[in-house]
């Protein structure tokens, strides 16, 4: 069939193995890790503050006011380098600009003089910048004393030998090669060849590697590397001395003897905020469906009063790692046999229930009982849209990449969505824009996308 797109409706079963496999939960070990480095900036932060307060003989009205702001601002003026001399122009952004307002919030107090801010703010740069010098020398420390981790390296070249001679000659970098993966037969006799490119995900997964080191560009997709990624591995590039992304990418924190190491992203669900995600989605859907029921329960009256019972039905539908659940949905049709509801791509204005009917598909409507899906956890505000078990099993034969959208849960409204693919639409683009959703997820990213579905809805455009 060609590979164009419409909305869709309900069942039939599909073939799981054709299916992304269901990313694995983030660890609670994670969480605790993050908790507590949430825990030790909070800590840190107040700490260097009251301390330079009282150095500055300045004492404020509300510190857990300014205290707040400069995690706050902390977070947002973020850049990735961790240096400890980059640190520094933020950290005095953040403390003055926390002073400022905290002497403004904290009215009726007289707001102190500009020097004495200005002294607080300096001091308080100072102290974190100390506190950081510390971390870097006591992480630096803790890591020479570790015992090394394991690491292979994934090279077709030169470079690659050249890293796993650097990594024997200086263990104190923590990473101890064990083989390489690799065409040929030949590592220069130091290190054996594992596997070739074809093989290596089994062999990584069997050897329990936690480290893999790509040198240079070798021979393999992204896919392959998101697959080692996936199965628990630590993946870094090293690129070669004359490869160009070194004029691109953003200088690493982490180097092997003058060899940068560029780490790869981690998977949407083990980013930080992915667990404010699903509370977010809990809470707000919760809410949601309590502020607009009267809105659903007429919505349900009108398709009551155009097309009879059964207003209110389920549909099959294919979510997180290609688990199928019961989507739900207000009548907008007029009843089909199971193999048409099933099989049908495009809707026409004969399968409508009506002019009411119409209307909540253009408005999009009859989509407001999905928030209960939400609230169960089967999908989530922002996400892939889910498919029909017929048409997944058939498009992850057509589509590459088609079955990675279900890495994550599947969501109300997505970006193809308010990219105006809905319809009939191609669904290469669709996959195309879901997975680079689910590669760049961030909670920024999805409130953009809340914000464009409610601006696609008042337009009377649906999303």
């Amino acid at each position: 069939m060609a590979v164009a797109v419409g909305t869709s409706e309900p069942t039939d079963d599909v073939l799981e193995s054709e299916l992304a496999p269901a990313p694995r939960a983030p660890h609670s070990s994670g969480l605790l890790r993050g908790l507590a480095r949430l825990a030790g900036a909070l800590s840190r932060e107040t700490v260097c503050l009251l301390t330079a307060v009282a150095v500055t003989g300045w004492a404020p009205a509300n510190p857990c006011a300014a205290v707040a702001i400069t995690v706050l601002l902390q977070t947002a003026l973020r850049t990735g380098r961790t240096t400890a001399l980059a640190s520094v122009p933020r950290s005095l952004v953040v403390a003055l600009s926390a002073l400022m307002v905290e002497a403004w919030a904290c009215a009726p107090a007289p707001a102190p003089p500009s020097a004495a801010w200005l002294a607080t703010g300096a001091t308080y740069t100072a102290l974190i910048y100390l506190v950081h010098l510390v971390r870097q020398a006591a992480t630096h420390l803790a890591a020479r004393r570790r015992a090394p981790r394991e690491a292979v390296i994934l090279s077709s070249g030169e470079h690659g030998r050249k890293l796993a001679r650097t990594l024997l000659q200086h263990p104190e970098y923590g990473l101890k090669p064990i083989g390489m993966i690799g065409d040929g037969t030949a590592t220069d006799g130091e290190l054996p060849l594992l596997a070739t490119y074809s093989t290596c995900v089994k062999t990584l997964r069997q050897a329990a590697v936690r480290t893999v080191i790509v040198a240079g560009r070798p021979p393999i997709t992204r896919a392959t590397l998101q697959q080692i990624r996936d199965g628990g591995c630590e993946v870094l590039l090293a690129p070669a001395p004359d490869d160009l992304i070194q004029d691109f990418a953003h200088r690493p924190g982490q180097q092997l003897h003058s060899h940068p190491l560029l780490p790869m992203r981690p998977p949407a669900q083990r980013r930080p905020y992915w667990i404010v995600k699903r509370a977010a989605d809990a809470v707000l859907a919760g809410i949601a469906l309590l502020v607009l029921s009267p809105l659903v329960g007429l919505c349900l009256l009108g398709a009551r009063i155009e097309g009879g019972p059964g207003v209110l039905f389920r549909q099959r539908r294919v979510g997180m790692g290609g688990r199928l659940f019961d989507m739900l949905k207000i009548r907008t049709l007029k009843p089909a046999s199971a193999h048409d509801s099933a099989t049908r791509w495009t809707v026409t204005e004969a399968r409508l229930s009506g002019p009411f009917g119409g209307f909540l598909r253009k408005t999009s409507l009859d989509e407001l009982p999905q928030l209960w899906n939400v609230i169960t956890g089967d999908m989530s505000i922002v996400g892939p849209r889910p498919e029909r078990p017929f048409f997944v099993e058939q498009f992850s034969r057509q589509i590459e990449q088609y079955d990675r959208r279900h890495r994550v849960p599947v969501g109300i409204t997505g970006w193809a969505q308010v990219h105006g693919l809905r319809g009939d639409t191609s669904i290469e683009e669709r996959a195309r824009l879901d997975n680079y959703y689910i590669d760049e997820w961030s909670l920024k990213l999805d409130v953009k996308i809340v914000a464009r579905t409610v601006g696609c809805v008042l337009r009377l455009g649906g999303a």
